[in-house]
């Protein structure tokens, strides 16, 4: 398959196009959460990415470095030193995603309802307008996000506190965690997963994302995409984890609380520009992550441990 790799472009002519990865969450970390709807988010498995907060921006160009070592057909990064590659276990001990339980499929078809916008009312308490909410299979995130501003009294019935739940839900699986290329929408068919909470206590979350992140991996590695979905964010934090040299410099020193995901250590820290800790122009960026790559060692490519 290496005549169809990036790789192959970037052995013949030195440089490879950098992918810029789509994610489109990021409003809603500043909406205050009511304590009732919290509980529901932890009952369902978003804990650990609600206690990680706001993940900063996507390195692009970290990701395409990572991309071009990707081998799809055995799904590892092959390195200098050998092959690595990202496990259900680095996504449990980095996200605190639920990495046992029932398997998380997106049926895109509307499941005991006549159509997409009749389970709206249902599971998310509120009637999608179909002219300005939603979009080509989806519902805008610019709608969701509104939903979730919609101030809530502590006395009202438990099932709208579940309501806002999912929509949070939604919010965080299609704009960070499951997110697509468009940029603008979450998918319908993630409505499917919501219909019975105790079903949704029991996804795997975590299989989800590690799913994602090696479909994009492997079609972008064959040059099969220019924009990227998936949990890219987790991508970044892993090739950190694993790989120091990678990182940037930060204000001030990076604590890792216990008893929480390894991503918490990351929640308000401050960057110092886009580099690492290696020199180099914004236009050899790349050819710097590539370098700090190829530096790292052996030890340091083995599993977190204790996560």
């Amino acid at each position: 398959m290496q005549k169809h790799h990036i790789s192959n472009k970037l052995m013949k002519e030195g440089t490879t196009q950098v992918f810029k990865v789509r994610r489109i969450e990021s409003k809603t970390w500043d909406i205050d959460i009511h304590e009732n709807v919290r509980y529901w988010l932890d009952a369902f498995g978003f804990k650990g990415v609600m206690d990680c907060g706001r993940p900063m921006k996507v390195d692009n160009e970290l990701i395409t470095t990572l991309i071009e070592r990707w081998r799809p057909e055995t799904h590892t990064f092959h390195l200098p030193i050998g092959e690595a590659t990202i496990i259900l276990e680095d996504v449990q001990a980095i996200w605190g995603l639920r990495a046992d339980g029932h398997f998380f499929t997106g049926r895109d078809y509307h499941v005991n309802f006549p159509n997409w916008t009749s389970k709206c009312p249902d599971l998310l308490g509120w009637i999608s307008d179909t002219s300005t909410e939603t979009k080509q299979g989806g519902l805008l995130m610019t709608a969701l996000i509104n939903q979730t501003r919609m101030p809530l009294g502590d006395d009202l019935p438990t099932y709208v506190y579940i309501q806002r739940a999912c929509i949070h839900a939604l919010i965080l699986s299609g704009g960070l965690i499951l997110p697509d290329t468009t940029g603008c929408k979450v998918l319908f068919m993630w409505l499917n997963a919501l219909g019975d909470p105790e079903e949704v206590k029991t996804i795997s979350w975590g299989s989800a994302a590690l799913a994602y992140i090696y479909h994009y991996l492997c079609e972008a590695s064959m040059d099969k995409r220019k924009e990227l979905g998936g949990p890219m964010i987790l991508l970044r934090l892993w090739a950190w984890e694993r790989m120091p040299t990678l990182m940037p410099s930060f204000k001030g020193s990076v604590v890792h609380e216990p008893y929480t995901p390894c991503g918490t250590r990351w929640k308000g820290t401050t960057q110092i520009g886009n580099h690492t800790r290696w020199p180099g122009s914004t236009t050899r960026y790349a050819s710097t992550q590539r370098l700090c790559l190829d530096s790292y060692t052996a030890v340091q490519a083995c599993s977190l441990a204790n996560p």
